[in-house]
Order: C-alpha cells, then sequence, then structure tokens
C-alpha cells in the first residue's frame, strides 16, 4: 500500500490512511520544512505523543517545545564521545561472549539473538546491571507495549489495556527499583544512568526527579536496544543473501561493517515513518496543512525511491562509499530523524552496531533456513514477522 502511495504522491498530497486524513511528505527538498523551518508548528505524531506517553512518559521521544529542549541538554553528556571508550567495551566483551556460546551448524533465530545481546548491552550501559535471567520477560514486555499502543491508533474506541498495563507495570518496577538502588548509593559507574543521576542545567540549576530519570532511562532502555537490533538483524538477513559481503567484513573490518549498516537500514529502516501534528494553519512547500491534520514522512519510501538511489532494492554497501554517499540527497536519507530531533543516540547505535558485525562476521558466516522472504511487522520500529532463521557457520570449519 504504501509503496503505491509513493507512486501516486511523488512530492506532497493528502492519504486517507484508515480513520485518518494525513498529507504524505515524499521529498527531500520539502522536509526540512517540517522538521526545521517550520517545526514550532508541528507536534510529534498520535503513536508517540498520545498513545505511547504511558511508556516513554515526557522523554525525549514525547516531549515538546522547552521541555525537550531543556531535557535534551541534559540526556547530552551520557552520549559525549569520552564516554564511548566504555560503552564500546561493554558492546565489545557482551557480542564476544555471544559468538563463543555459538556452534558450527546451528540454527538460530537472528532476529531474537540481536535483541538478547542489545538487550544485554544497554543494560550494562544505561544501568551498570547484568539481567539475563530477565531478558525474555522485558523482551516481552516491550513488544507487548508496542503491540498495544499500534492497534490502539488504528481503532476509534479505547482497547482492553490489561496485558499492555501488566507489561508497563513490570518495566517501571525494574526501572524505579534500579534507580532507587542507586540514590542510595551515587557513584559514577560510568554509565548512562549515572549521569542522567547527576545531570544538572548550568544555567537554571535544573535536575531530574527520579520521573524525568525513569522517563528518560524507559526512552534510551527501548530505543537503545532495539533499533540497532533490528538493524544489525536486517544486516544479517541480507549478508546472508550475499556472502561474499562476510569475506569484506572480515577483510575490511570497521569501515566496510558502517557501509553494511547504512545500506541496511536504508533498505530495512527500523524507524520506517515519522509523523507529526499540526499545531495551527500552516502550509509546506506552498501546500496547506489545517491545524490538527497529521503530516508524515516515509522513510521506506525515500531510501526505496529510484530517484535517488539507483536500482534501490539491490543491496549495495558500497553506495555508502565516503564519496558516493556524498552525492545522497540530503533528507533522502534520513534513518535517525533530522532536525533538532534527530536520534541523540546516533553515534552509540552506530558504533554498536559496527562492532556487533565486525566481531559476529570474524567467525561465522550465516545461511537463511528458509527460502521464503522475510514477513514485516511494522509496529513503532520495523520488526521481522516471523524473526530471521539462519544456519551459522564457522570460518574456516570444513
Amino acid at each position: 500500500m504504501i509503496e503505491r502511495l509513493g507512486a501516486e504522491i511523488p512530492r506532497i498530497g493528502r492519504v486517507d490512511y484508515g480513520r485518518v486524513t494525513a498529507v504524505l511528505v515524499n521529498s527531500p527538498e520539502l522536509i526540512p520544512e517540517v522538521l526545521i523551518e517550520r517545526a514550532a508548528d508541528f507536534v510529534k505524531g498520535p503513536v508517540l505523543r498520545v498513545i505511547s506517553r504511558p511508556v516513554f512518559g515526557d522523554g525525549l521521544l514525547t516531549s515538546e517545545g522547552e521541555l525537550h529542549r531543556q531535557r535534551r541538554k541534559l540526556v547530552a553528556p551520557a552520549f559525549a564521545h569520552q564516554r564511548m571508550t566504555r560503552y564500546s567495551e561493554v558492546m565489545q566483551a557482551h557480542t564476544s561472549a555471544l559468538v563463543e556460546a555459538w556452534r558450527d551448524g546451528q540454527e538460530l533465530d537472528v532476529a531474537e539473538a540481536m535483541m538478547r545481546l542489545t538487550l544485554g548491552i544497554v543494560c550494562r550501559t544505561l544501568f551498570d546491571v547484568e539481567m539475563p535471567s530477565q531478558t525474555e520477560s522485558i523482551g516481552r514486555d516491550i513488544v507487548t507495549a508496542q503491540s498495544y499502543a499500534m492497534r490502539q491508533i488504528r481503532v476509534p474506541f479505547p482497547l482492553p489495556q490489561g496485558k499492555a498495563r501488566a507489561a508497563l507495570g513490570r518495566l517501571n518496577e525494574t526501572i524505579y527499583g534500579i534507580i532507587r538502588e542507586r540514590r542510595a548509593n551515587p557513584s559514577d559507574k560510568g554509565d548512562l544512568l549515572s549521569m542522567l543521576l547527576a545531570a544538572r542545567d548550568e544555567e537554571t540549576g535544573l535536575e531530574l526527579d527520579d520521573v524525568a530519570v525513569r522517563d528518560e532511562a524507559m526512552t534510551l532502555f527501548l530505543a537503545g536496544h532495539e533499533t540497532t537490533a533490528l538493524a544489525t538483524s536486517w544486516a544479517f538477513y541480507l549478508l546472508a543473501q550475499n556472502p561474499r559481503y562476510f569475506v569484506r567484513l572480515r577483510e575490511e573490518g570497521a569501515p566496510f561493517a558502517l557501509q553494511v549498516l547504512k545500506e541496511s537500514m536504508r533498505l530495512y529502516p527500523p524507524a520506517y515513518a515519522l509523523a507529526r501534528s499540526a499545531e495551527c494553519d500552516t502550509a509546506i512547500g506552498g501546500f496547506p496543512i489545517r491545524k490538527g491534520e497529521l503530516v508524515f514522512i516515509s522513510q521506506w519510501l525515500l531510501h526505496r525511491d529510484p530517484r535517488y538511489f539507483e536500482d534501490p532494492l539491490r543491496f549495495d554497501p558500497d553506495r555508502f562509499l565516503p564519496e558516493r554517499e556524498a552525492q545522497i540527497p540530503r533528507y533522502a536519507y534520513l534513518p535517525f530523524g533530522g532536525g533538532n530531533r534527530i536520534c541523540i543516540g546516533n553515534h552509540f547505535a552506530l558504533t554498536e552496531g559496527q562492532i556487533i558485525l565486525n566481531t559476529i562476521a570474524s567467525s561465522f558466516t550465516m545461511e537463511l533456513v528458509s527460502r521464503k522472504p522475510a514477513r514485516m511487522e511494522p509496529l513503532i520500529t520495523l520488526r521481522p514477522k516471523n524473526g530471521i532463521g539462519v544456519r551459522l557457520r564457522a570460518v574456516g570449519a570444513g
């Protein structure tokens, strides 16, 4: 359906999306008007602004205006370059431990494996805790909360909240428990939570209370592991279909791993669309937007548009060689969004993805168990509906 919309609306136009009438912005030249030049005319779309607020509270994903500016300023030091060394060490250690447990010929769901891996990494880098016994239940609770949010936005009546409320309650219990423990024994453990608890605005003296810390921690917790897990899962799905690139990963290391990751996020962007609601009557590229109207931008459409990417459905990591990447029109590729709301953890995610791809490819290649194309499940992020089954082949075996 969305490909049809893209063909019918090459620049900007209205579409009926279920019970919602929306405006599709489908041209890179218009996107800065939405995300930068007229950003004050818009707020986040209804999924994140309303439906997902119980999950994310007033964290960076959902907050607006001055509150968003203050929160981003307080959270930014947690992603400072000098802290990435410690985070990188954690990423490497967890990925190496996973690889050591794998065996030649083993079959597994690589999407599930990446979710477990990145959940362990975010638990250590965000909270400085190991929670291996809880990873499965946390993962299920995250999916439950997301699925409820997406189902609710599609129907005009309230859905039963029982399972979603229970899942959110367990997630809150976990995060508030860690915050209480850290407040009682304050110290800089080199993790993101230490930075959130110590954050203070030098101009206003503003600090984050427990609710604010919870909101930002929940945002980083959910977004911080899931997007990288999906990016690497889709990368291995594509690599398994193009095994020669496994060889290049081993030979070329980090630079090529970054190319693979970027190309994977082009074809399968974890954040596949972003939406804004108009706060007032406004216009984009001269096209009138009514107050309350939903405006959306689809990374899925832009990233696969032949106007900006030659042979767009072909997996070609060399699109992201520096000289070729520089030729991509600005805002034709935006896996992390753009403007003042660009993903604050983009460097963290790219670093983590490169480490995971490099470490795994040094020991294993993968074959797809099924020849059927992977089915997609577009929740808040773009998930493989039934996982991605692969067979591991140890490098040098046989």
